[in-house]
Protein backbone atom coordinates (compact mmCIF):
# COMPACT_ATOMS: atom_id res chain seq x y z
CA UNK A 1 0.00 0.00 0.00
CA UNK A 2 2.93 2.35 0.63
CA UNK A 3 4.00 1.97 -2.98
CA UNK A 4 0.47 2.75 -4.14
CA UNK A 5 0.27 5.96 -2.12
CA UNK A 6 3.77 6.96 -3.21
CA UNK A 7 2.86 6.34 -6.85
CA UNK A 8 -0.26 8.50 -6.48
CA UNK A 9 1.64 11.29 -4.75
CA UNK A 10 2.93 12.89 -7.95
CA UNK A 11 0.65 14.78 -10.36
CA UNK A 12 2.40 13.42 -13.47
CA UNK A 13 1.84 9.84 -12.33
CA UNK A 14 -1.81 10.59 -11.58
CA UNK A 15 -2.17 12.09 -15.06
CA UNK A 16 -0.59 9.02 -16.63
CA UNK A 17 -2.99 6.75 -14.74
CA UNK A 18 -5.99 8.85 -15.76
CA UNK A 19 -4.97 8.52 -19.39
CA UNK A 20 -4.40 4.80 -19.07
CA UNK A 21 -7.73 4.29 -17.30
CA UNK A 22 -9.42 5.38 -20.53
CA UNK A 23 -7.46 2.97 -22.75
CA UNK A 24 -4.18 1.18 -23.25
CA UNK A 25 -1.55 3.50 -24.70
CA UNK A 26 2.01 3.46 -25.92
CA UNK A 27 4.57 5.24 -23.77
CA UNK A 28 4.65 8.11 -26.26
CA UNK A 29 0.86 8.42 -26.30
CA UNK A 30 0.65 8.38 -22.51
CA UNK A 31 3.39 11.02 -22.17
CA UNK A 32 2.19 13.33 -24.94
CA UNK A 33 1.95 16.94 -23.80
CA UNK A 34 3.57 16.40 -20.40
CA UNK A 35 6.40 18.77 -19.52
CA UNK A 36 8.72 15.93 -18.51
CA UNK A 37 11.85 14.58 -20.13
CA UNK A 38 11.81 11.02 -21.51
CA UNK A 39 13.99 9.90 -18.59
CA UNK A 40 11.55 11.44 -16.10
CA UNK A 41 8.63 9.70 -17.82
CA UNK A 42 10.53 6.41 -17.65
CA UNK A 43 11.09 6.93 -13.92
CA UNK A 44 7.40 7.72 -13.34
CA UNK A 45 6.35 4.63 -15.30
CA UNK A 46 8.76 2.45 -13.35
CA UNK A 47 7.27 3.70 -10.06
CA UNK A 48 3.75 2.95 -11.33
CA UNK A 49 4.88 -0.52 -12.43
CA UNK A 50 6.52 -1.25 -9.07
CA UNK A 51 3.27 -0.28 -7.35
CA UNK A 52 1.43 -2.71 -9.61
CA UNK A 53 -0.70 0.07 -11.09
CA UNK A 54 0.32 -0.57 -14.66
CA UNK A 55 1.49 -3.43 -16.81
CA UNK A 56 3.74 -3.05 -19.81
CA UNK A 57 4.08 -5.32 -22.79
CA UNK A 58 6.00 -4.95 -25.99
CA UNK A 59 4.58 -4.98 -29.46
CA UNK A 60 7.72 -4.94 -31.56
CA UNK A 61 9.54 -1.76 -30.58
CA UNK A 62 6.46 -0.19 -28.99
CA UNK A 63 5.83 -0.52 -25.27
CA UNK A 64 2.09 -0.70 -24.56
CA UNK A 65 0.84 0.31 -21.12
CA UNK A 66 -2.23 -1.06 -19.37
CA UNK A 67 -3.80 0.32 -16.18
CA UNK A 68 -4.10 -2.22 -13.35
CA UNK A 69 -6.64 -0.92 -10.78
CA UNK A 70 -6.36 -3.76 -8.24
CA UNK A 71 -3.79 -2.06 -5.94
CA UNK A 72 -6.17 0.86 -5.53
CA UNK A 73 -8.73 -1.37 -3.76
CA UNK A 74 -6.49 -1.79 -0.71
CA UNK A 75 -5.81 1.95 -0.60
CA UNK A 76 -9.53 2.75 -0.95
CA UNK A 77 -10.36 0.35 1.89
CA UNK A 78 -7.75 1.97 4.13
CA UNK A 79 -9.06 5.47 3.37
CA UNK A 80 -12.66 4.36 3.97
CA UNK A 81 -11.80 2.83 7.36
CA UNK A 82 -10.02 5.99 8.46
CA UNK A 83 -12.73 8.25 7.05
CA UNK A 84 -15.33 6.38 9.10
CA UNK A 85 -13.15 6.54 12.22
CA UNK A 86 -12.58 10.29 11.93
CA UNK A 87 -16.21 10.98 11.03
CA UNK A 88 -17.25 9.21 14.25
CA UNK A 89 -14.67 11.13 16.27
CA UNK A 90 -15.69 14.49 14.79
CA UNK A 91 -19.37 13.71 15.39
CA UNK A 92 -18.55 12.97 19.04
CA UNK A 93 -16.55 16.19 19.32
CA UNK A 94 -19.41 18.15 17.76
CA UNK A 95 -21.90 16.65 20.22
CA UNK A 96 -19.56 17.45 23.14
CA UNK A 97 -19.09 21.06 22.00
CA UNK A 98 -22.84 21.48 21.56
CA UNK A 99 -23.40 20.20 25.12
CA UNK A 100 -20.74 22.57 26.46
CA UNK A 101 -22.26 25.48 24.56
CA UNK A 102 -25.72 24.62 25.92
CA UNK A 103 -24.44 24.61 29.51
CA UNK A 104 -22.72 27.99 28.99
CA UNK A 105 -26.04 29.63 28.06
Amino acid sequence: MDKTFFALSHPVRRTLLERLAASDLSVGEAARGLAESPSQITKHLRILEQAGLLARHREGRVHRLHFEPAPLAEAFDWVARHRDFWRTRFDALDAYLNRMEATDD
